[in-house]
């Protein structure tokens, strides 16, 4: 499973995902790193652009899909984004750690007690070299 440190707000908390289902579990909701209205406006544009272009005998969202979902893209603003968080990235991605004011307070954490998936197996943290090490870097497949 992927991961990657993200920047998110202050003290950010994630929603939890809408479809019942997965809300009764305590699921969270899957997140594009990508800010919503930079996302709509670009299906906008492009449905413009193929409604006055294009004659080929389909709607734009046949081939590009329908409009963006709000919910799967991040609400805040690139400079909103001030802490940092780890994301897994194997679906769209979800946090698996608290967001935090620096990187060494990240990586102190992953050191102790790992991702929220470590915590779940009993894995304990990752040590402070190899914590350090991936908080630098930044991501990992």
């Amino acid at each position: 499973m992927g991961r990657e440190v993200r920047m998110v707000p202050p003290n950010w908390e994630h929603p939890k995902d809408s479809e019942w289902w997965r809300a009764e579990r305590g699921d969270l909701q899957p997140m594009f790193d990508e800010q919503y209205e930079a996302v709509r406006d670009r299906w906008i544009a492009g449905l413009i652009a193929h409604n006055r272009d294009e004659n080929d005998g389909y709607d734009f969202w046949e081939w590009e899909g329908g409009p963006p979902e709000r919910v799967m893209f991040r609400p805040w603003k690139d400079e909103e984004a001030t802490w940092f968080q780890l994301w897994e990235t194997v679906s769209e991605g979800t946090p698996v750690s608290p967001p935090f004011a620096t990187r060494d307070e990240l990586a102190r954490y992953l050191a102790e007690h790992g991702d929220f998936w470590d915590e779940k197996r009993g894995a304990g943290g990752w040590g402070a070299e190899r914590a350090k090490a991936f908080v630098l870097l930044g991501w990992a497949p």
